[in-house]
């Protein structure tokens, strides 16, 4: 039980980490709506002026504050269903948390922007603490359905 409380814990700190990017990056525009005045000038942490010659932003299904705002969305819903799926289906659930997290490690290599406060790395390793708490706790899952039916 305490260590289904951790992972809870550890994917809503890093969907709240993704609001915070958001609100740092881009004011907390989400969007859909604006939560504050348009930023001017270039993110928290980037070097002033534009993007060097011949570099050009990645292609993106979405805007990255509305990203942002959808990973702190789907860490909510995950971690819903973790809390309140059928114990048979908790490992898939788990196997979804981990290729979501995997997913957002990906996309965050892909983009490779801007890391205002060291809050990209933080994200990631809470990410990749994530992800081995989880494959833990599968493994052990599967220890114990190993046992039990090895001895009926």
């Amino acid at each position: 039980m305490p260590l289904r409380i951790v992972i809870a814990a550890l994917g809503l700190v890093d969907g709240v980490l993704h609001l915070a990017l958001d609100q740092v990056l881009f004011r907390g525009n989400f969007g859909f709506f604006r939560l504050g005045e348009p930023r001017t000038g270039p993110p928290a942490g980037a070097p002033s002026g534009g993007p060097p010659p011949g570099a050009r932003p990645p292609d993106l299904p979405l805007p990255l504050n509305e990203l942002f705002l959808l990973n702190f969305v789907g860490w909510v819903v995950l971690v819903a269903a973790f809390w309140f799926a059928p114990r048979a289906w908790r490992w898939l659930v788990e196997v979804a948390m981990i290729l979501y997290t995997l997913a957002i490690i990906g996309g965050w290599m892909f983009v490779w922007s801007p890391n205002p406060m060291n809050l990209g790395y933080l994200s990631k390793a809470i990410e990749v603490v994530l992800i081995v708490l989880l494959l833990w706790d599968v493994m052990s899952m599967l220890r114990t359905r190993t046992a039990v039916a090895s001895a009926v």
